[in-house]
């Protein structure tokens, strides 16, 4: 079963590929019904390149995309005033160069105009648009956003509105939202609330609004769709709450001049079970209470914390939600994975949760921050960072590295760091050596890929991540003046640990001379630590 983004890469003559949007919802604003919401939808057409991941000096050829938003009145910074931007999915405008927005209904002509993005969340797939000429949205009347406290209800009728594949005119389709619950995000790997709806949803949707057949509120932004053999009409769409809950966070941000608001969401930081089974409840002493199960924590050592949650705790409430054994609690009006309650807190936030710990309840305070995973995952708008040195390529292990192999293809040991692997204050990133470029000063170690293996020590020193190993190798390089002087890197093969040398007598001349070979623009990334 595949879930996809919906898109619609351009290619000479036609299209392929796809992303949608979302939209929020409200009931109460009959007049709102009789507008017609194509004359708030835009076309977003991205000129885009993305890095080579596999080889992090290198970029991929340059690709357009095109995909849909919607006109919205907002603030778009602190104390900043309401204003017009278009709202989309964050994955339309991806790792873009250029962004252009065009209006084609009937009211207007066919120009597009230059935009830039004002705010980006890659975990919810939202973003926030801007354009240089700023009266051609003035020109346009906003489509309401609905309530940051409802939820449609299933059976509710709602209109899909965008420019999918298949044609030039904005479109619309018709259904009804036939699920609301935490979904999978295709673009982040990140689970949060989502509405289904039956409505269809095709390439180029992605980013448009998802409108309440009655309030004509913008009720979700469409941004995926579920393929499958058996699965027809299965659209997913960013609910109104979230949406709401990223516009409050860009109202209250300062913005860099010339750079967009990046926004993350929250973690619990930790990682759970459920108490389904009545024998492990049994066996917490849990009796008529219910929770989940606490099992490791995150970016800590393991143990307990003074105040916040520790391996072992039940967490029986969460912000003043109730928790079944399944960690789902009564939310706007029905049941729902608490995750959805987490995603309507700020990071840096501190919430109020009740725990079983040690045989009696106690009240704990957590504050959440964003997720950290050991292998990052959803990196856009980002480079790759790696650190060349004796013609040794060393990079941060991603996902998006791990992309480069068909699923069935990638590498077992780097795969389980990616699934079960997390962070540590000992090692809180994996840093592989990804390749080796052949030179004297590597002879015998073999060339080009060399099984990826994952980089444990430098010199004796247990490495913490890239920036830490840059810094042990720099270190280790003062010594050059010595006879004995090398530089010992420790590696972990699928066949135990790997022992490298490098000479550092002639290691610099050996540097200017790879670069030359391989016609290397730089031996590093601009920065070597993690965004």
């Amino acid at each position: 079963m595949t879930v996809l983004p919906l898109h619609i890469r351009l290619r000479p003559q036609r299209l392929a590929a796809a992303v949608f949007g979302r939209l929020g919802q409200t009931r109460h604003v009959q007049a709102a019904a009789t507008r017609d919401p194509r004359d708030a939808v835009v076309k977003i057409f991205n000129t885009r390149q993305r890095p080579g991941w596999t080889v992090p000096w290198q970029d991929q050829p340059v690709e357009s995309t095109s995909g849909s938003g919607a006109v919205i009145a907002t603030r778009l910074g602190l104390g900043s005033e309401v204003g017009r931007a278009v709202l989309t999915a964050a994955h339309v405008i991806a790792d873009s160069r250029y962004l252009q927005v065009q209006r084609t209904n009937d009211r207007f002509g066919g120009e597009k105009f230059r935009a830039h993005v004002v705010a980006v969340c890659h975990e919810i797939d939202l973003a926030l648009l801007r354009l240089e000429e700023e009266e051609v949205l003035e020109e346009m009347e906003p489509l309401v956003v609905g309530s940051a406290t409802e939820l449609p209800r299933v059976f509710d009728k709602v209109r899909v509105v965008g420019y999918p594949i298949g044609g030039d005119a904005c479109s619309v389709t018709e259904g009804v939202v036939s699920r609301v619950e935490v979904q999978e995000y295709s673009h982040s790997l990140r689970f949060g609330l989502a509405l289904t709806v039956d409505a269809a949803i095709n390439s180029g949707n992605s980013g448009g609004p998802l409108v309440d057949a009655l309030s004509g509120h913008v009720v979700g932004v469409a941004f995926q769709k579920m393929v499958a053999r058996g699965v027809e009409l299965q659209g997913h769409a960013v609910p109104a709450p979230v949406i709401q809950r990223f516009l409050e966070d860009v109202a209250s941000s300062a913005a860099g001049e010339g750079s967009p608001v990046r926004l993350k969401m929250p973690s619990l930081g930790c990682d759970y079970q459920s108490l389904e089974p009545p024998a492990l409840r049994q066996s917490l002493g849990l009796d008529e209470l219910k929770g989940i199960l606490i099992s490791r924590l995150h970016h800590a050592d393991p143990g307990r914390h003074a105040t916040g949650l520790a391996a072992g705790d039940v967490l029986l409430t969460f912000n003043g939600h109730k928790l079944d054994e399944l960690g789902f609690a009564d939310l706007f009006g029905r049941r729902l994975h608490f995750g959805a309650a987490r995603d309507l807190c700020r990071v840096g936030s501190a919430v109020e949760m009740e725990v079983w710990r040690g045989g009696a309840r106690h009240m704990v305070q957590q504050v959440l921050r964003p997720a950290q995973h050991l292998v990052p995952r959803g990196q856009y708008d980002v480079r790759p960072r790696f650190f060349i040195v004796g013609g040794l390529v060393f990079q941060a292990l991603s996902n998006e590295y791990l992309q480069g192999w068909a699923a069935h293809e990638r590498p077992a040991h780097l795969q389980e760091l990616f699934i079960g692997g997390h962070a540590t204050p000992e090692r809180n990133e994996a840093v592989i050596l990804a390749q080796i470029l052949a030179d004297l000063v590597n002879a015998g170690y073999d060339s080009g890929w060399v099984g990826a293996p994952v980089v444990s020590e430098v010199n004796g020193t247990a490495v913490r991540n890239l920036s830490h190993f840059v810094q042990l190798v720099e270190a280790g390089r003062q010594n050059h003046a010595l006879p004995t002087g090398r530089l010992e890197i420790r590696v972990l093969l699928g066949g135990g640990p790997f022992r490298i040398v490098l000479p550092l007598k002639g290691l610099d001349e050996a540097d200017e001379r790879i670069q030359r070979i391989y016609g290397l623009p730089r031996l590093g990334s601009e920065t070597y630590e993690r965004s």
